[in-house]
């Protein structure tokens, strides 16, 4: 028995020893085409052996020869390698990101696709210190202008594909999360740490099937998930961030040369003091630095990825705390995400889901840009021309001095105090949820079903303290014993749904001698449906009890006499609006053998904002390509790895008449209101006169392109020629102010055209990335954009602006001013250019002309490199643009005269004209015709620029470092947003959509430092 049992034991030692040593260590790197990819699954198949690979794409895993690895990674095609006797197995994964083409409502391979369009990853944009996804783009993107009007923590963005489209209506592309249309101006509650890709659709065969959303392209984002048999992967990112004003170059005067000025002409403090005072005079405010701060903000990311056999899911928590530059300004968000994905045994039925939950809060100055003539409530106003003698340590003695006197000069210290005492605040919940469901009918048939919304719901609160001096000084209007203050809130929600069902089928026959496959057809038909609400309330209260008033409360009980006062009465507003949309559309496309295809679409529209035989719309593409490196010919031309030729034309529409969602819905309508007639007796008056011929703005590109990849596809990237021509273009017309007091009516009143040409290139300088070397990679893009208004209807062919123009033969919005030609000698006045080529000290608005600008770029792009060397890595990102134009106010105040004693001047007042220096770009501080500049180009500027938008120094840590610890790759970087700016431009920031610059809030420069960790 013993013997037997010893033979037994033997038998099992044998069997184990051969499997132990049959086993082995695999270990190898997971690459894409830009580099190592982390995070990618390595299985073994048919097990519920796991590995995943760190930063680095580095992994090791126990396997026999037997074993198949499965290499997987979300977004990207699975691959499978067969052990064998390899210990490294090195893998290079095809990128759903870039041999699949996110196409409207569905994919396609890169071969077959036949669209215009750009792909951003997550690596592109993932560790940018900006708070904004859609900022992260800018200069990323050929032909997607991104400019931003604010430096608020949050603030929206104007985003513009291909040139401006429209004069009244809605310039801004679509922007699709998940399948879920959105509010393409809220995107202060989204975590653009979720974004796994962005895709830009440029041309029609992208956009025509959205119909009337597509008319300014499209952006489809799509969130991150997780890969079915993934193994439960931990994310951790953090950042801590510094933020900080970008200095002027305005030369301002120091307080002691300003003084002496004011002595010079009898006016202010100068006035006052001795020569000797003024040279021992020690207070030199720069106010920049009392209104603005070296923010300091912090970001934490934690994400969760896992998945089984039918299910995977992704879910991430962030919270983001920005603290702006200015004082009082500030963003704080949380938000949630969890996406999920499953599946049946069969692969026939697929549902996923995704849901995002975010709270920001959004806190101000009371509102510093749009209340420029508010000088007390604008710190940004007071930073720039607040004067310099000033101290502003004095606040206590001077904020006083100003309750008793009301003087305009010591504005900063009002400023100061609203700082104290008031607030401005939004608080914005943001809830985007959806589901995407298909199923497998047959081999060619499949039925889909896709649900979305966008919920989006504020609260404004804006308030004064009734103990701040704004509120003492309006309280000693009303009479003694009064108090002050006021407190508004206002509230709104805004719902918006959609809904598509769709039926498609696809089947591939004919398949050639060599095996590939012939013929495709693929037809798709769809019904959707869209509706969207909006409600809004809102409440202000004048006279605020002291003590117990709290900001948000009730506003503490008023006090005054409401039968003598009617300012002590609460006001309060009420307003709703809904639209809708019903489509049923489809697209057809061919291929022959990834060779040859063709692709067209047609939608029909009916949309709310339009009425009888008006309302419906027709929208339709045609697109066709030819994939020429799939030719016998080019078979030994080995340096072409891909060459496609394709071709595009279609139509889109428009029917967002107002650039604002909910703006202009009834204007088919003729709407009354109640209000006063003869006698001010109560009547019914007409507050809108409908325009029942309003129809669809209707946008029709042509588009001709070039995708390639060259020299084993280490040069890579597309080319595009456009022309874009609106017609039927929105805008306000005259009418007699006797029909209706506004004097105006909405109509279609013209055409627009945009011609561009668009390039993006990326070439890997020295490869290859896989090993731990140097790699090296530049990337670049560019694109030009010509604006033409081919015909417009309105009085004299012409719409006056003032200082621009819509005129037929010009480009929308051209600057329309009277050349400034310098000072007059003889005299120090200002000189003009007439309309016949005189010179003229007393132009008139005859004597405007077009300048060939405006604010949009021609030329705009960026180019950068990113390096790895060993575990360092480094990249940066430059952006430009060129062609635009700004009217530079804060310049022109700093040249008049007139604001002496009241406000900072420009040291350049000192080169002014005088009897003994005549030669000179300053004129005299006498001049007559100073008020004339407006008019004019004097102060119109270039404000081209080339920036760093982005630089990045990074370590990414050794595995083997990280062996004896918990994590599995980890990595530090820093960063540099906004680091140098070149321009011609003296304010902060050249980057703007505005016609003019007058106190605004400057983009800033932010640096940070994080961390990423995965466990």
């Amino acid at each position: 028995m013993k013997t037997k049992f010893k033979g037994i034991l033997t038998l099992l030692l044998a069997l184990v020893a051969q499997v132990a040593f049959a086993q082995q260590t695999v270990t190898g790197t997971v690459s894409d085409a830009d580099g190592p990819v982390g995070g990618a699954t390595v299985s073994i198949k048919g097990s519920n052996t796991f590995a995943s690979t760190n930063f680095d794409g580095e992994y090791s895993i126990q396997a026999n020869p037997e074993d198949v690895l499965v290499f997987s990674y979300v977004g990207y095609d699975a691959k499978e390698e067969t052990v064998g006797n390899r210990t490294v197995i090195d893998v290079t994964l095809s990128s759903a990101l870039e041999e699949v083409v996110v196409q409207a409502y569905r994919t396609s391979s890169t071969k077959r696709s036949n669209i215009a369009a750009n792909v951003i990853t997550a690596k592109q944009i993932q560790d940018r210190p900006n708070a904004s996804a859609i900022q992260r783009l800018q200069g990323q993107v050929p032909g997607l202008i991104i400019q931003t009007a604010s430096g608020q923590p949050g603030a929206n963005s104007t985003i513009q594909l291909r040139g401006v489209s429209s004069i009244n209506g809605n310039t801004e592309p679509l922007i699709i999360i998940d399948g879920i249309p959105v509010d393409e101006d809220a995107f202060r509650t989204i975590n653009p740490l979720d974004i796994e890709s962005q895709t830009v659709l440029k041309d029609a065969a992208a956009t025509a099937i959205y119909g009337n959303r597509g008319a300014n392209g499209v952006i489809i984002i799509k969130t991150k998930g997780g890969a079915y048999n993934q193994e439960l992967q931990v994310s951790y990112t953090g950042q801590t961030r510094i933020t900080e004003l970008i200095d002027t170059e305005y030369d301002l005067f120091n307080s002691r040369d300003y003084l002496r000025l004011e002595n010079e002409r009898g006016i202010g403090l100068g006035a006052t003091l001795t020569d000797a005072e003024i040279n021992a005079y020690a207070v030199n405010t720069d106010w920049s630095d009392t209104f603005y701060r070296t923010g300091f903000s912090q970001l934490h990311n934690l994400s969760l990825r896992s998945g089984g056999k039918n299910l995977n899911q992704f879910t991430s928590v962030n919270y983001t705390y920005e603290e702006g530059s200015l004082q009082a300004s500030d963003l704080q968000r949380f938000t949630v995400r969890n996406n999920l994905n499953v599946k049946s045994d069969n692969d026939r039925f697929n549902l996923a889901t995704s849901l995002q939950v975010g709270y920001s809060k959004n806190n101000s100055q009371s509102e510093p840009e749009t209340r420029n003539n508010a000088i007390y409530f604008n710190s940004i106003y007071n930073s720039n021309f607040g004067l310099p003698y000033f101290d502003p340590n004095n606040y206590d003695t001077r904020i006083e001095e100003w309750v008793g006197s009301l003087q305009a000069r010591l504005s900063p210290y009002v400023t100061l105090d609203n700082i104290l005492f008031n607030g401005n605040r939004e608080d914005e919940m943001k809830i985007i949820a959806g589901a995407n469901s298909s199923y497998k009918i047959s081999d060619n048939w499949t039925a889909r079903y896709n649900i979305g919304v966008d919920y989006r719901q504020q609260t404004f609160l804006r308030y004064a303290d009734p103990n701040s001096a704004l509120a003492r000084v309006r309280a000693s209007f009303i009479g003694p014993g009064e108090v002050e203050g006021f407190q508004t809130e206002s509230f709104f929600n805004d719902f918006r749904f959609n809904s598509t069902a769709s039926i498609g089928y696809k089947k591939t026959f004919g398949a050639n001698e060599d095996g590939s496959n012939g013929h495709t057809i693929l037809a798709n038909g769809y019904v959707e449906y869209v509706k969207a609400h909006f409600k809004s309330f809102g409440f202000s209260q004048t006279g605020l009890d002291p003590r117990t008033f709290s900001p948000g409360n009730d506003g503490g009980a008023f006090i005054g006499d409401n039968e003598d006062n009617d300012e002590f009465v609460p006001t309060v507003n009420s307003g709703k609006g809904s639209t809708g949309l019903f489509s049923y559309f489809a697209e057809f496309d061919y291929d022959y053998a990834d060779k040859y295809g063709f692709g067209a679409t047609i939608r029909r529209d009916a949309s709310s904002r339009f009425s009888g035989d008006n309302k419906w719309g027709t929208f339709w593409s045609v697109a066709g390509r030819w994939n020429i490196s799939e030719e016998a010919f080019m078979k030994d031309v080995n340096w072409v790895n891909s060459l496609k030729l394709r071709a595009s034309y279609g139509s889109v529409g428009n029917d967002r008449i107002a650039s604002t969602y909910y703006g202009a819905l009834n204007n088919t309508r003729t709407l009354f209101t109640t209000g006063l007639s003869y006698a001010d007796n109560q009547t019914f008056v007409r507050s809108q006169l409908g325009n029942a011929d309003l129809r669809w703005e209707s946008v029709n590109t042509a588009n001709l392109g070039i995708d390639y990849e060259l020299f084993n596809r280490r040069l890579r990237g597309t080319l595009d020629i456009y022309n874009r021509k609106t017609t039927d273009l929105f805008s306000p017309r005259s009418v007699s102010t006797l029909v209706i007091a506004s004097g105006t009516q909405q109509a279609n009143i013209g055409d627009l055209v945009n011609r561009g040409i668009e390039l993006g290139a990326r070439f890997d300088l020295i490869i290859p990335k896989s090993n731990k070397g140097f790699d090296l990679d530049i990337f670049a893009n560019v694109s030009y954009n010509e604006n033409e208004v081919t015909s417009i209807d309105a009085p004299d062919g012409i719409i006056d602006n003032g200082s621009s123009v819509i005129q037929e033969g010009a480009q929308l919005n051209e600057y329309f001013v009277v050349p400034y030609l310098g000072v007059n000698p003889a005299n120090g006045n200002l000189l003009f250019l007439d309309a016949n080529g005189n010179p003229t000290e007393a132009p008139t608005l005859d004597d405007r002309r077009l300048t060939g600008t405006d604010t949009v770029p021609d030329f705009q792009g960026g180019f950068g490199f990113e390096m790895n060397y060993n575990n360092f890595f480094f990249e940066t990102q430059f952006s430009f643009m060129t062609g635009l134009q700004r009217f530079d106010f804060n310049q022109r105040d700093y040249y008049d005269i007139n604001n002496l004693g009241q406000t900072q001047l420009s040291s350049d007042l000192t080169r002014s004209w005088t009897p003994t220096n005549r030669v000179t770009d300053m004129p005299s501080l006498a001049a007559t015709n100073i008020a004339t500049g407006p008019l004019s180009d004097r102060f119109l500027i270039d404000s081209d620029f080339l920036r760093v938008r982005f630089m990045q120094l990074g370590y990414n840590f050794d595995e083997t470092a990280l062996d004896k610890i918990f994590l599995d790759s980890a990595r530090i970087y820093v960063n540099a947003e906004n680091l140098v700016t070149w321009t011609k431009w003296l304010g902060s920031d050249p980057e703007s959509t505005r016609l003019s610059e007058y106190n605004r809030y400057p983009t800033p420069r932010i640096f940070s430092v994080g961390i990423d960790l995965q466990f």
